[in-house]
């Protein structure tokens, strides 16, 4: 085995771009017109296919993706072993293909008589399948037998090097740079991925989310609002950030204002779309699609109700009593808010001003508003 085919092979590991090179050195090793990896999406999926073509024309390549994905070669093939090497005529019987449209719309007019599969557990998922083919004119299939046998002999490096270039999907791309930077964001964060479902959250959007006050996460990790007032126009702009992302609509919906059932002021949703992967077939390791920043007006006021509870030994409850108030909650308001007593809510007053000194519900504002917010070394 040439030792510069397999340098073109492992090159592409660190430069996805390398991949169409890849496809035409091996179809030129096997004596095919070109190659393809292709990802094609389970039948009932809405996901379009994943294509790279190596010397393949785009012509055909677009009536196979829009009318043609799962034909009997696609059908046979899915039922082959990854990593096994096959050809497709060889398995379905004689003359199948000549009965369909594809044979008229693709295999005739470009003379693919036979294509070579080594299908690939990472391409396919959810019901799907996919892998690399090589296609092989009438000429070509003269010796197919033998063409088979030397692409199984590369596979074992085709399959390590395509699997390592999906592994560096969680660390090219700037998808380390967003990690940090989610990290580094003093609002709440977290990212999305295709389906909008949530893949990271950063410290002030794991706090937000655990209080599930306006925001919250569901079964399937999906970010949705505690209120159904609102959960209309939060799934409306991620579906509309996702489609933008995805790049099949360009407009997006104005930032979501969220109600909060604490009364606290609304939370603030702003959905961001990130730009696509630069190798295609990073979409099926679930980047990061949506950047979600959720800015809350009432953080300041809870950093400083944290350290004047951490000031005046106030308990939880006291403490979420002195927020709701200095937030413009009334306190006849509260009992329905936090399902307790208005004995109980008149309790925690009282001891809230015998621990910081005041006599009103206007010195504990007051105080409250002088304080000065815990910095994030004090949590």
């Amino acid at each position: 085995m040439e030792a510069e085919l397999l340098d073109l092979i492992y090159g592409a590991v660190a430069d996805p771009d390398r991949w169409p090179d890849v496809l035409i050195g091996v179809s030129d090793h096997l004596g095919a017109l070109g190659g393809m990896m292709v990802h094609v999406p389970a039948p009932s999926s809405r996901k379009p296919p994943i294509q790279i073509l190596g010397r393949l024309p785009e012509e055909p390549n677009v009536l196979f993706r829009e009318r043609h994905l799962w034909n009997p070669w696609t059908v046979a093939v899915a039922k082959v072993p990854f990593g096994k090497a096959v050809s497709a005529n060889s398995l379905i019987e004689p003359g199948t293909i000549e009965k369909t449209e594809f044979y008229a719309d693709v295999v005739a007019p470009w003379d693919y008589a036979d294509i070579l599969n080594l299908p690939h557990r990472s391409l396919a998922g959810d019901g799907g399948t996919g892998g690399v083919g090589f296609c092989l004119s009438t000429r070509g299939t003269e010796r197919v037998a033998a063409r088979v046998r030397e692409l199984q002999r590369l596979a074992p490096h085709l399959c390590r090097a395509l699997d390592a270039s999906l592994l560096l999907a969680s660390h090219g791309d700037g998808r380390r740079q967003l990690s940090v930077m989610l990290d580094l964001m003093p609002n709440a964060a977290l990212l999305l991925d295709g389906r909008g479902t949530i893949t990271q959250t950063n410290a002030a959007a794991d706090t937000l989310l655990r209080q599930s006050d306006g925001i919250a996460v569901d079964a399937g990790l999906q970010l949705v609002s505690t209120l159904p007032v609102d959960r209309q126009p939060l799934a409306r702009a991620l579906r509309d950030a996702l489609a933008v992302a995805a790049g099949s609509a360009i407009g997006l919906s104005a930032p979501v204002r969220i109600s909060r059932r604490s009364g606290a002021a609304p939370l603030l949703v702003l959905p961001v779309p990130l730009p696509r992967p630069s190798f295609a077939f990073w979409e099926l390791a679930a980047p990061a699609r949506v950047l979600v920043v959720i800015v809350d007006p009432a953080a300041k006021s809870r950093a400083t109700a944290s350290a004047i509870q951490t000031a005046f030994g106030l308990t939880d409850a006291e403490a979420r009593v002195a927020r709701l108030l200095t937030s413009g909650v009334a306190g006849a308001q509260m009992p329905a808010m936090l399902g307790v007593s208005r004995a109980t809510i008149k309790t925690h007053l009282r001891r809230c001003f015998e621990k910081t000194g005041t006599h009103s519900q206007v010195e504990l504002v007051r105080l409250f508003a002088m304080f000065p917010p815990a910095t994030a070394r004090d949590h």
